[in-house]
């Protein structure tokens, strides 16, 4: 594969250069992969795309990484791009609020606007083939938060099941690196074949 320039989305509460970005680093050796933090991603829908937009536009990025919330804004990225996601939390809406804050205890409440917000980019509207045949997604068998993947495979999958472009392998919502390393792998092939 030649040479790819990446930008990771972490996930809710996450941190930009925790254990998925460094199995990212780990497993894609010739790969440049950018991390940046993005404290907004369940405060302001808005400019968390335009920080995700940007930010491709200025390095060059020709592939999106997220992990879970990272993953959603990943999915809702409209430019035309490879994308990876990882354990993605596809309903925000319905899942932030089942969290508990760590600290206190307390519910996570997500603003009236940004519950809206949320819900329209839910719909997954007008996503294009060609986007479709350029998405992979990794789910883990054993994630405590939420599971997907039939709903991504809907959205996302070649309606001809020509290509797969998902897989479920061991692991929870944050994947451990021994299993996540699989994942990449099939990830890794798919990008392969399809830049032939």
């Amino acid at each position: 594969m030649s040479k790819r320039n990446a930008l990771y989305i972490h996930g809710f509460m996450g941190n930009p250069k925790g254990g998925t970005f460094s199995a990212l680093e780990n497993f894609f050796r010739d790969w440049k992969i950018h991390s940046i933090p993005f404290p907004d991603l369940h405060i302001d829908t808005n400019k968390t795309k335009q920080v995700i937009k940007d930010y491709c536009r200025e390095h060059d990025i020709n592939i999106l990484i997220g992990a879970s919330l990272g993953a959603f804004y990943v999915l809702q990225h409209e430019e035309l791009i490879d994308k990876l996601v990882i354990n993605p939390c596809m309903y925000p809406s319905a899942e932030i609020v089942k969290l508990r804050d760590r600290d206190t205890g307390a519910a996570f409440s997500l603003d009236k606007k940004v519950m809206e917000n949320f819900k329209e980019m839910e719909k997954y509207l007008d996503i294009k083939d060609e986007q479709k045949l350029r998405v992979f997604g990794i789910f883990a068998k054993d994630d405590e938060l939420f599971h997907y993947q039939s709903r991504f495979d809907e959205l996302f999958g070649d309606k001809n099941k020509e290509i797969t472009n998902s897989i479920l392998i061991d692991g929870h919502h944050s994947i451990e690196e021994q299993y996540l390393v699989t994942g990449l792998n099939a990830a890794d092939i798919f990008f392969k074949r399809i830049q032939n």
